[in-house]
């Protein structure tokens, strides 16, 4: 018979490439990777893997495989999800990712609320970008991804919950008089400090700005917030930026919503085969009363 962890190490390889890369997605040496995929192809009775170099590609057989694991591995979830019903509380153990700046501001606060209200929830944290958490989730490797609309999703096999409307406010130096509203336009003469080149983010700020009817004048290229952050408190520019991260580091800007309003929507996926699961119903309550307390412009 068929081992299902054979077939999700398989499946694993596949998707990364390599031995090497496999082994380290999964947390194993690359020996192990090596001997376990030896067995499964012993229990299949044909080659699996075909090597070329240091890369490994999949045989016709192979590809079917992991064809199949795929709904094998839907149906045990499922399985496992109507099981954790008859428990009368959350454990076991629940993987979330969240982009970079919701995992910063918005998650510490739910994650905290599972640790307190549910002790046996074994609770493991990626920051990763959208795209990032979509794959992860696919491959099994997350439970729960919040991402955002900004980004293309193909949800086919997922449960897509929007969690909330994030807004994208205009952050000023400290002490420049602006409206409580203001329109981009205002600012097309302005500097302007962007997130990283080629990001999806960047991108949607270059557009909105276009849309608005000019090119931003770019001064600045940030990866980091903080960074955002001290270039517009510097007198560099002036910087789009998500709602999310008012806060502390924000008190000593200005900052002002939009008009007309632009933004995007909060969304919290998990695989289909998982929706009857306490532990993923819990994390979407508590994600629900985090983003509902966080700070608005």
């Amino acid at each position: 018979m068929l081992d299902i962890r054979r077939l999700h190490i398989l499946k694993t390889l596949e998707l990364e490439g390599t031995m090497t890369a496999a082994a380290a997605k999964l947390h194993m040496t690359t020996s192990a990777v090596s001997q376990q995929l030896a067995v499964l192809e012993r229990e299949a009775g044909l080659p699996l893997l075909v090597r070329a170099g240091r890369k490994v590609r999949l045989t016709e057989a192979g590809i079917m495989l992991v064809g199949h694991y795929g709904r094998i591995a839907s149906e045990v979830e499922s399985a496992e999800a109507n099981l954790k019903k008859f428990h009368t509380d959350v454990r076991g153990r629940l993987a979330i990712s969240a982009f970079p700046s919701f995992c910063s501001t918005v998650l510490p606060a739910a994650v905290m609320s599972l640790q307190a209200n549910y002790p046996r929830l074994e609770l493991t944290v990626s920051d990763l970008e959208p795209f990032e958490s979509v794959a992860q989730l696919r491959a099994g490797h997350i439970d729960v991804a919040v991402v955002d609309d900004l980004h293309e999703i193909q949800d086919e096999g997922l449960v897509k919950t929007v969690l909330a409307r994030d807004e994208i406010i205009l952050c000023l130096p400290g002490g420049r008089l602006a409206a409580e509203a203001v329109t981009l336009s205002d600012f097309a003469a302005d500097r302007w400090i962007l997130d990283q080149e080629g990001s999806v983010f960047e991108q949607f700020v270059r557009q909105t700005c276009r849309e608005s009817g000019f090119e931003p004048k770019v001064v600045a290229n940030c990866r980091n917030l903080m960074a955002t952050l001290g270039l517009v408190r510097g007198g560099l520019g002036v910087a789009l930026m998500s709602e999310l991260n008012l806060g502390r580091e924000t008190e000593d800007l200005v900052v002002r919503r939009v008009e007309p309003s632009c933004g995007r929507n909060i969304i919290v996926l998990n695989r289909t085969a998982s929706k009857e699961s306490p532990a993923v119903a819990a994390a979407l309550e508590e994600l629900r009363i985090a983003v509902e307390a966080r700070p608005t412009a």
